[in-house]
């Protein structure tokens, strides 16, 4: 009896581990940008690459308002798993990535919805803000 309860509990706490897997929010370089979003080597006019949906966050590790926002970029990420990608960039580590959107303050979301155009919205909002822009910007289901 005690292996039988044991056992249950031990499933059901695996089960609910796996399914509160979160997806970890990549950090990307240059060459990882230009692969996974945009080569601006190539195309000098903004082309995506890919077809899902992407959200760039051009972030700074000493911006509070950066850090606050994080974790609603994280739970965007989890909620439309496999429907969109976040990514994260360091201003201060990739300047030229932040140059060629016009990055002049943190944060700044960037939403691609589009192979050839973006929307940009600068500064801090709460989950509830955010979730309406990235209702907003893309239609997902």
């Amino acid at each position: 009896m005690n292996k039988t309860i044991l056992m249950l509990i031990f499933s059901t706490v695996f089960s609910f581990m796996l399914s509160a897997q979160t997806v970890k929010i990549e950090e990307l370089d240059a060459k990882a940008f230009k692969a996974k979003v945009w080569n601006f080597d190539k195309k000098s006019t903004f082309t995506r690459v890919g077809n899902l949906p992407v959200i760039l966050d051009f972030h700074a590790t000493w911006c509070r308002p950066c850090k606050m926002l994080a974790p609603h970029l994280q739970a965007i990420q989890n909620k439309y798993k496999g429907k969109l990608i976040v990514y994260k960039i360091d201003v201060d580590k990739e300047p030229e990535i932040a140059k060629k959107f016009k990055v002049e303050a943190m944060p700044t979301i960037v939403f691609i919805n589009s192979k050839t155009s973006y929307k940009t919205e600068l500064g801090y909002r709460d989950l509830n803000e955010f979730e309406a822009l990235v209702k907003q910007y893309f239609t997902l289901k």
